[in-house]
């Protein structure tokens, strides 16, 4: 049988070789003529040379460059985690969520709870939840939205002047005050309230918007049935069709509420010029289309128009402004909370779904007017973490642009994209990329955000100048300032919105830049390396997975779409089926559509895709992980994280001590030897020795030579060495002429079967001799054909049992015994003899793989001495075409 060589003897294919002293006898017998002239030329290293270990270079660089690669990527980590901690703080101090949450929060709930209408005395019956009509709509804007939001004097408790007069008899009268005065800004300070204030700590700028999106009208857009003529369904209907370009048959999300597209129909409630009678009057006349202004007393009033709402005055025959038409309304107040530096734009949003339902959103979208306006207590840790921030990307992007110049410089094609391609773009390069690029494009939106802040900030000087100044009773100059103010801020919104929505992305490139850090690392690479090993057992998972999870979803729909809006389209029954197999499930709302129908559909998902097909996918990772954690059992294979950075800091404190260089020293020496040739560095077949290395790099050392050859080889042959597989036992093989034999386990089953049949043919024998009746002394016992044949005889007869007597068991007894005993020592002494020649076919090919060592051990000394001539003969030829000068790759 063969045995496996240790792990530094190599074979051509590139491993290193250590000889034995016996071996490194024989090889000094067969180079004793070129150590003979290496003495003669004055060498003092002879035996030194002979005992080199050798290996090929292409082997020992490519553990170099992966040594460099490994090092290179575990320091990357914790300038990842700096990356990730500063934008962390960066993301932190310039949005401050929490801030924007309590302020819009405020808004949101006091529009939501205190705009009430279909009042009681003091209580107002119904909320904004409770709009479901035209009229609905209109009491709320009259009765609950308007004197909320415009507040004209101080607000006091309940009944307060009827339990004054009580409480105090002598003053019946009681009216208190409905304006208070602080003196905070002297003489430009004004009552309290403000015309504007809401809410106490935030400001009304410009007034109240309001505008709509509208369909078009069309008869040809009815869906008629063909039972009756065109005409008659007409007649019938008398109406035009108003079908929605955008129906929402649930309720809006943040995006859908957000964006308003093809605003119409655009009416404004100015603070500057309206008093909050007026603008009630305004709403009555949005709600009737201004069409009794006679009845209104209207007509001949001056100091306002005759109709406040400014469309409806242009139809004819009058028309309200909210009808069928009418797809969304949108109310919006801008705010400023002064006590924060935050603008809001607040839009109160109701659509109309043409299945006869009003949807209901309240939406705020917050910027800071002045990103950089902070106390110094922010300021200042704000600016250093930026400069944290942005000093890693910087380093981060050079880093990455000073390795694409060197694939550019170092490449051997004619064309630098060919480099590229070859040598530097790789999935964790585009990654470190994509990274780059998201944090320019923050950059980028930062910049934009800061410019657009700027404009606004101009945009409400001039309308708070003209406020200022009185020219809000110029109506139409006043309308233009408030608009062009408005139409900023939104500008500023949808670049902080945008901004928002990058820096969620920019996270996620720094989790795959980690990922990339923990691939460096086998034990922290083992969730990548999991799911790597996983792959094609979860890629065919998975299309039995999302089969029968999408035939499910579509029952689920089929089922319960038409009574749960959960399941009321495929991609929210996705959703809800996702969920519901982690346990978050509406079973009340599924039973009320049918239960036994709904018990057997639940019971069925819950059975496949939790209990069977999840425990499967956990099943699959799980295998895979165990696979992961035995390759990675070897701590020589992978070290702890500890272990690694321990060996990283010996070889700087090696480095530093003068005891060792460092590993880029040895790959520029080959580097500046093959020309800045990549690739030649790497492909070369030279067999490298430790004097070699001593020659070529300065200041090595040879311990750290001769170790990191060693554990070159080490790692190649732990690299190359195949795993055993149980599939390889059912594979055919070659034999040492290249002739295909049976599979191992074939052969095994061949060697058993022939076991199976020699233990058979025993028990044969054996049966056979226990059969054999001794007649006389004379009877010989090695006559196998007559003991055969009477064998025979006696059982052909087929006759019936007879007693036998002691004397005869004793006597088979007897001649079985001595049977076995025979037949063992038989046995015996033949597994002896084959022992014997066992032992000594194995002493005549240990013999024989001594001599063929010897023989390829002297046939790599040749090579190395030849190799090192050449190496020689070069340094003497560049040394006398560039005298001198000492040779280049030297220095």
């Amino acid at each position: 049988s063969k045995r496996e060589p240790a792990p530094w003897q190599g074979d051509r294919g590139g491993a290193a070789a250590v000889p034995s002293a016996g071996q490194a006898a024989a090889g000094a017998r067969a180079r004793g003529g070129n150590a003979e002239a290496m003495a003669r030329q004055g060498s003092t290293s002879s035996l030194q040379e002979e005992e080199e270990i050798q290996i090929d270079q292409h082997i020992y660089m490519r553990y170099v460059k992966n040594q460099l690669d490994s090092e290179a990527a575990c320091l990357e980590l914790p300038l990842t985690i700096l990356l990730l901690l500063s934008f962390t703080g960066v993301a932190l101090f310039h949005l401050r969520q929490d801030v924007v949450l309590s302020v819009e929060q405020a808004i949101e709930f006091d529009i939501v709870e205190n705009a009430n209408f279909a009042w009681e005395l003091y209580f107002g019956n119904k909320v904004i939840h409770d709009i479901h009509s035209f009229a609905d709509f209109w009491s709320w804007i009259r009765l609950g939205f308007i004197p909320l939001v415009m507040q004209t004097s101080w607000a006091y408790s309940e009944s307060y002047a009827d339990d004054a007069a009580q409480l105090f008899p002598a003053a019946p009268n009681v009216v208190p005050d409905g304006t208070w005065s602080f003196q905070s800004f002297g003489g430009g300070s004004r009552p309290i309230p403000v015309t504007g204030d809401y809410l106490h700590y935030n400001r009304i700028i410009g007034g109240l918007r309001f505008r709509q999106e509208v369909t078009p009208m069309s008869n040809l857009t009815c869906a008629f049935p063909s039972g009756a003529a065109w005409e008659n369904w007409g007649e019938w209907y008398g109406k035009p069709c108003i079908p929605a370009w955008k129906e929402l048959p649930f309720v809006p999300d943040t995006l859908g509420a957000e964006t308003f597209a093809q605003p119409q129909r655009v009416e404004w409630m100015l603070m500057g010029s309206m008093s909050v009678e007026d603008m009630l009057q305004k709403a009555v006349d949005m709600e009737d289309g201004c069409a009794q202004l006679v009845t209104k007393n209207r007509t001949g009033i001056r100091e306002s128009p005759p109709c406040w709402c400014e469309w409806c005055a242009t139809q004819s025959p009058p028309s309200p402004w909210l009808r069928e038409d009418t797809q969304r309304i949108e109310i919006g107040m801008a705010t400023y909370n002064a006590e924060y530096g935050l603008i809001t734009m607040t839009g109160v949003n109701f659509f109309f779904s043409r299945g006869s339902q009003i949807h209901k959103r309240v939406e705020m979208m917050s910027s800071w007017v002045d990103p950089l306006a902070a106390p110094m207590s922010v300021l200042v840790p704000m600016f250093v973490i930026d400069a944290i921030w942005v000093g890693a990307l910087l380093y981060i992007m050079l880093s990455e642009l000073k390795e694409v110049f060197l694939v550019i410089r170092m490449g051997d094609g004619p064309h630098w994209y060919n480099s590229l391609k070859d040598d530097y773009i790789a999935f964790w390069n585009c990654v470190d990329w994509m990274a780059i690029v998201v944090a320019i494009a923050l950059l980028g939106l930062f910049g934009g955000l800061l410019s657009a802040s700027i404009t606004m900030q101009a945009s409400l000087g001039r309308l708070l100048q003209a406020e200022a100044d009185g020219a809000a009773s110029d109506r139409a100059a006043y309308l233009q300032l408030v608009e062009g103010f408005y139409s900023d801020l939104e500008q500023v919104i949808t670049v902080e919105k945008f901004f928002r929505l990058v820096l969620c992305v920019y996270p996620m490139m720094v989790m795959m830049r980690l990922f990339k850090s923990f691939a460096a690392q086998a034990r922290l690479a083992v969730v990548t390396d999991t799911l790597k090993f996983a792959l094609q057992d979860l890629i065919h998972f998975f299309i039995v997975f999302f089969g029968t999870f999408f035939c499910l979803c579509l029952t689920s729909v089929l089922f319960f779409g038409q009574d749960n809006a959960d399941f009321a389209t495929v991609f929210r029954a996705v959703h809800t089926c996702f969920r519901m197999m982690f346990g978050d499930w509406d079973w009340s709302a599924m039973g009320e559509v049918r239960r036994d129908m709904a018990q057997m559909w639940f019971s069925g998902f819950m059975l496949l895709m939790v209990m069977i097909l999840l425990n499967m996918l956990l099943a699959i990772i799980m295998e895979n992980y165990m696979k992961v954690k035995q390759k990675i059992s070897d701590p020589s294979l992978a070290p702890s994280l500890a272990k690694q950075l321990q060996e990283m800091w010996r070889r700087r404190q090696q480095f530093k001590a003068g005891q060792r260089v460092r590993l880029n020293d040895i790959y520029d020496a080959f580097m500046q030897l093959h020309g800045g040739s990549e690739n030649d560095m790497l492909k070369s077949n030279r067999v490298l020795t430790p004097t070699f290395l001593l020659d070529t790099v300065p200041n090595l050392k040879r311990t750290q030579a001769e170790r990191t050859m060693k554990n070159a080889a080490e790692e190649y042959r732990k690299a190359n060495t195949k795993e055993f597989q149980i599939e390889d036992l059912r594979l055919k093989q070659q034999d040492a002429n290249g002739k295909e034999i049976n599979a191992p386990l074939e052969r095994l089953d061949d060697i058993t079967r022939r076991v199976r049949d020699t233990l058979l043919y025993l028990q044969d024998r054996i049966a056979f001799y226990d059969t054999v009746v001794r007649h006389d002394a004379s009877t010989p016992k090695d006559d196998m054909t007559m003991a055969m044949a009477e064998a025979a005889a006696a059982r052909a007869k087929n006759t019936t049992d007879t007693a036998v007597s002691d004397e005869v068991l004793e006597f088979v007894s007897a001649e079985v015994g001595r049977l076995n005993y025979e037949t063992a020592s038989i046995l015996g002494q033949t597994v002896r003899r084959v022992d014997l020649r066992q032992k000594h076919i194995e002493s005549r090919q240990a013999d024989m793989e001594d001599s063929v060592r010897e023989m390829h051990q002297t046939l790599l000394n040749l090579q190395s001495e030849a190799s090192s001539l050449a190496n020689k003969l070069q340094r003497v030829h560049s040394t006398e075409a560039q005298a001198p000068s000492g040779s280049a790759w030297r220095r």
